[in-house]
């Protein structure tokens, strides 16, 4: 999951403060399948900040509290957040790679997002084949402690495609999901 997608991604919605993030990660159960590190979390806002991806929209001072700096997407942080959604798209390594890419999609052209899933739809189907077609000249010459393991990556593989499937549809349908729309 890219950390930068997804604080660009919660900073389109509106202004936040690093903390925001975090409580956001809670809130939605992000925590339960990827961890924000306070020194990362805070690493990636000072990053996209020199690169004026996102900008400082005021310091909070709280009575008995740290205070506590507010941030917002700049222009360029919306183009740079297409085209790191694009990117993970583009490259995909594996489902969760694409976590934040997939929640923020909404801000990307869903017609060129659904082509690039499209396109990894192909890719895995491809890779599957490939791996039965492997899998079935080797099978019988190897021991059965790899057939647990060999059972278990063609079994990831199709659930990672079929997640991918989803996700493809999911776009293509305007981001509706079984009637629901967004988030």
């Amino acid at each position: 999951m890219s950390l930068q997608i997804f604080i660009l991604g919660v900073l389109s919605e509106g202004h936040h403060h690093p903390y925001d993030l975090k409580r956001i990660f809670k809130k939605n159960n992000i925590d339960e399948v990827s961890t924000i590190k306070d020194g990362n979390l805070y690493y990636n806002f000072d990053s996209l900040q020199k690169k004026g991806c996102i900008e400082m929209i005021e310091v909070v001072h709280e009575e008995n509290r740290p205070s506590r700096t507010v941030y917002g997407i700049t222009d360029k942080g919306r183009e740079v957040l297409k085209e790191k959604i694009y990117k993970s798209l583009a490259s995909f390594e594996g489902i969760r790679s694409i976590y934040s890419s997939v929640i923020f999609i909404k801000h990307t052209d869903l017609e060129k997002s659904a082509f690039m899933l499209a396109e990894q739809v192909e890719k895995l189907k491809e890779k599957i084949t490939h791996y039965d077609q492997v899998w079935e000249q080797m099978e019988e010459k190897t021991p059965p402690a790899l057939h647990l393991i060999t059972e278990y990556t063609h079994n990831q593989m199709r659930v990672d495609l079929a997640w991918l499937e989803k996700v493809l549809k999911f776009v293509q349908d305007g981001l509706s999901l079984d009637g629901r729309s967004e988030f």
